[in-house]
């Protein structure tokens, strides 16, 4: 078995999530390839669009939200991210007991 080195890991993740080089990209494609892009502050689904396209306009981003291409809802660890509508369909069910159980604790924690 060949053992990888940490700098080929790194490259490996960094190639995978979008990130070892700016080119241009769609945000349509970015949100699908990732399934799942981190949106919990307003301004963090673009600026990990900029990071990932040369030509990322925030307009863009935007449409797809506003023609809901793209949602923003909450799904890992129960934060907001941005995903496909298509994979919003099968994702939420995915983690609907996860979140439920995590709104359930967040109540108690504050009553």
């Amino acid at each position: 078995m060949t053992v990888l080195s940490t700098r080929v890991l790194n490259r490996t993740f960094l190639h995978r999530q979008l990130l070892a080089e700016r080119i241009p990209r769609d945000p349509a494609t970015i949100v699908e390839r990732l399934v799942a892009v981190q949106g919990q502050e307003p301004d963090s689904p673009y600026l990990g669009m900029w990071a990932r396209s040369s030509g990322f306009q925030p307009n863009d981003l935007a449409a797809l939200l506003h023609d809901r291409t793209v949602v923003r809802a909450a799904l890992l660890r129960g934060t907001q991210h941005l995903c496909t509508a298509d994979d919003y369909l099968w994702l939420r069910p995915t983690f609907e007991d996860a979140l439920v159980r995590m709104a359930g604790r967040a109540g108690r924690m504050t009553g």
